[in-house]
């Protein structure tokens, strides 16, 4: 993650670049990393929702697709949100250690420091919201 001021301007102007979207210094998301069958009594933990054997992996990246931050070690079933409200990031932008937010999608919780879409936008504004999400 950007750890000085400098730094997180920069990652916030590239988001900037893209959408208008002002103080974001990363995006997140997860994504499952196939694995063999694992056997034993937890091997059904590492089933995912789309019934295959994973680990979740969380990364957050910046404008240009650099990975700025990676958790991986969560079973497939393992949901997004659970992955960030227990990692050390959520409790870094808890703190206040960074400026901005982060941009994440609707599988996360809406926070000061975790932005998310709208999911049923009725107004310009939250169209364009959810437009620069």
């Amino acid at each position: 993650m950007p750890a000085t001021i400098r730094e997180q301007e920069e990652v916030s102007a590239g988001f900037r670049a893209i959408s208008g979207f002002r103080g974001v210094i990363g995006a997140i998301d997860c994504t499952h990393i196939r694995m063999k069958r694992i056997g034993g009594e937890s091997g059904q933990f590492y089933i995912n929702r789309k019934g295959f054997v994973s680990l979740n992996v969380q990364c957050v990246c910046d404008a240009t697709l650099h990975i700025l931050d990676v958790v991986a070690r969560w079973r497939g079933s393992t949901h997004d949100s659970r992955i960030f409200r227990e990692s050390q990031l959520r409790q870094r932008m808890e703190s206040g250690e960074f400026q901005g937010r982060l941009l994440g999608d609707s599988g996360y919780a809406l926070t000061p420091y975790l932005f998310t879409p709208i999911l049923n936008p009725s107004l310009p504004q939250e169209e364009a919201y959810n437009h620069s999400t």
